[in-house]
């Protein structure tokens, strides 16, 4: 009985062990070759949902080292660096067409980004990426 109990405790153990780097590694690797699809985005704590009919995407594509993606009205593009958690976008170049509906779209794309260029880290999480800009926060899930 006590050698029973042992190995159950062990296989315990290990399954934990397991699952929790199968978590770790599988999180941190998806941000790239991934689109990725704004959920919500603002201040931590009080994050507001993206705009219905609009579409901002971002696929980090690690070929070329370059984000790029949908703002909602323009298409963007730009390089990243990635060291370990930690995310920088410097320079972000975009389309200028200027839409009008729905109304505050370019609020948004403005807000999204500035978030964008003033990127600090990424975690992922449950399936969601956050990318963290200072007290910003940009929350996506992958299509």
């Amino acid at each position: 009985m006590r050698l029973q109990l042992i190995l159950v405790s062990a296989l315990v153990a290990i399954s934990f062990s397991l699952l929790a780097c199968g978590e770790a590694t599988g999180d941190t690797a998806n941000i790239e070759d991934t689109k990725w699809v704004l959920e919500s985005y603002g201040e931590q704590g009080n994050l507001q949902a993206v705009l219905a009919g609009t579409r901002v995407t971002a696929t980090f594509d690690s070929a070329e080292d370059q984000v790029k993606g949908s703002a909602g009205c323009n298409t963007y593009f730009g390089d990243y660096q990635i060291s370990g958690n930690n995310l920088s976008i410097p320079v972000i170049a975009n389309t200028e067409m200027y839409c009008l509906e729905p109304e505050g779209i370019m609020e948004q794309e403005n807000q999204y980004l500035s978030a964008m260029r003033a990127a600090e880290s990424y975690e992922i999480q449950n399936g969601k990426l956050r990318i963290i800009a200072g007290s910003q926060v940009l929350v996506f899930s992958a299509e």
